[in-house]
């Protein structure tokens, strides 16, 4: 009829899956791009086995990332020692959705419970968004009027953005190979981009909080920088979600600003003993770090609107 069009599909495809005249398709139409698979397809799920003979701990804790990462559902580890039987279990702490089902001795199966679908890639990073500016937030706060707890809890914040991090990371992978999370391809890549961006964030902003636990002691005098960098990368990540170019040009603006005004920063720290000022000076590159991620951030979102 007039409203619909006739699509030929490759032979080899059509063989491949096991579909003759008459079966029905699946369409998964975005912007830029329409998925086509087998209506009545099953979701196979993807086993692994790593071998981890003269692995170490950190060698170890890598593999089983990067095969989680890989989309992986099943997990298979030979274990040779109580070190690899350690780092079996550190790492099945770091991803979300693993969970050890069977443990023989010489074999630790890790298996993971993740429905991509139940998962919004938008929401993934918007939480990891709100964690990082939480964490700036309470950094000024620290800044302010010193506390040790609140430093404490900044870097345990870290681990949980490396958790949504390490997941965002595994629903983009799994995307790119053909799974659909209503995403096209070149927002893929921009999601992977601002993602890795705010992980890199809160491994400064724990480093700031490490720092400001050696001074053991308030400096409020670089609190307005620190609300600076945190509203920069508000309006960055709002720019990022808006697909809203004038928003990300004001960040532009404002950074090449913001690069100035630091120096006086690092020029005031230097009266101050050797030990203050390395610690001051870490807290200093933390904060001129976050203000060019979302600069980073806001050269994605104009990337966006061309």
């Amino acid at each position: 009829g007039k409203g619909s069009y006739i699509l030929t599909l490759p032979k080899e495809w059509i063989v491949a899956n096991g579909m003759k005249e008459g079966d029905v398709v699946y369409l998964d139409v975005q912007k830029d791009v329409i998925l086509i698979s087998p209506k009545s397809r099953q979701v196979k799920e993807k086993s692994t086995e790593i071998g981890s003979r003269g692995a170490n701990f950190n060698q170890l804790v890598r593999l089983i990332i990067s095969h989680y990462l890989a989309g992986y559902d099943l997990i298979r580890v030979k274990t040779h020692t109580d070190e690899q039987r350690r780092s079996v279990a550190f790492a099945v702490d770091m991803l979300v959705g693993a969970e050890i089902m069977e443990d023989t001795g010489n074999e630790i199966v890790v298996e993971v419970f993740l429905d991509s679908k139940r998962f919004n890639v938008a929401d993934v990073t918007e939480r990891l968004f709100k964690i990082c500016t939480s964490m700036l937030f309470d950094f000024c706060n620290s800044l302010r009027n010193f506390n040790r707890a609140i430093c404490s809890s900044i870097m345990v914040r870290e681990n949980e953005v490396d958790k949504i991090h390490l997941l965002a990371m595994r629903l983009l992978n799994t995307a790119m190979e053909g799974e659909e999370i209503g995403l096209s391809a070149r927002e893929i890549i921009n999601y992977r981009s601002v993602i890795r961006t705010l992980e890199r964030i809160a491994d400064h902003v724990s480093s700031m909080a490490e720092a400001l636990v050696n001074l053991q002691s308030s400096f409020p005098r670089i609190c307005n920088t620190v609300k600076e960098v945190e509203e920069m990368l508000k309006v960055a990540m709002m720019a990022f979600f808006k697909k809203d170019a004038e928003m990300a040009e004001q960040i532009l603006e404002e950074y090449e600003t913001f690069e100035n005004e630091i120096q006086k920063n690092y020029e005031e720290i230097l009266k101050f003993d050797v030990v203050r000022v390395l610690n001051l000076k870490t807290i200093l590159d933390g904060l001129w770090r976050v203000a060019a991620y979302s600069a980073d951030i806001a050269e994605i979102v104009l990337d966006m609107s061309v």
